[in-house]
C-alpha cells in the first residue's frame, strides 16, 4: 500500500510539472565585446631609483599604450607602489588608437610617480591598470630601489 501511494505521488508530481511547462530563465544582457586593449611591451617596464637619505624625493613617469576603440572614459592608475609613493590617476577620454601599416602606434598614456628615495631596498611590483568600469587590464611594471647605478640597474635582464 505504501509503494502504491508513493508511486501515485511521484506520478502526480510529474504531471503537474509537465502542465506548468518549462521555467523561463531570467533575461541577461548580452556582454559587450571589449574593443580596446592595454598593449604589453616586450619587457617589463622598469624604473630604477638609487636609495638615498630621508627627504630626497624621486619623480618620474611610466608610459603605456591603449589600442583599439573605446566609447567611455578609460580610467588608469597604479597599485603596489613603494611606501609613501603616489601615482597620478587620470583617464583617457573616448577615442581610438590603431597600429599603422608599419606596426607603429602612438603612446597615449603616461603616469607620473613620485616618492621618497629612502624606502627599503626592493623590487616593487607596481602594475599599471586601465579600466572601462567593466573590464580592467594591467601592465606589469617594476620600481627598483637599489644602491647600484641607474645604468647597471636598467641593463639587468
Amino acid at each position: 500500500m505504501f509503494r502504491i501511494a508513493r508511486s501515485a505521488l511521484v506520478l502526480a508530481s510529474v504531471a503537474l510539472l509537465s502542465l506548468a511547462g518549462p521555467t523561463a530563465a531570467p533575461a541577461q544582457a548580452a556582454p559587450q565585446k571589449q574593443t580596446w586593449h592595454l598593449e604589453q611591451f616586450d619587457r617589463v617596464s622598469r624604473m630604477c631609483v638609487q636609495q638615498g637619505p630621508d627627504g630626497r624625493i624621486h619623480a618620474s613617469y611610466f608610459i603605456f599604450v591603449v589600442s583599439g576603440k573605446w566609447t567611455t572614459d578609460l580610467k588608469y592608475g597604479m597599485r603596489g607602489l613603494p611606501p609613501g609613493w603616489t601615482a597620478t590617476e587620470f583617464h583617457l577620454p573616448p577615442g581610438s588608437n590603431y597600429h599603422s601599416p608599419d606596426g607603429g602606434i602612438a603612446v597615449n598614456g603616461f603616469i607620473g610617480v613620485q616618492g621618497p628615495a629612502s624606502v627599503p631596498l626592493a623590487t616593487y611590483r607596481a602594475p599599471i591598470w586601465v579600466s572601462d568600469g567593466v573590464v580592467t587590464e594591467t601592465l606589469p611594471t617594476d620600481i627598483i630601489v637599489t644602491t647600484e647605478s641607474w645604468v647597471d640597474c636598467m641593463n639587468r635582464p
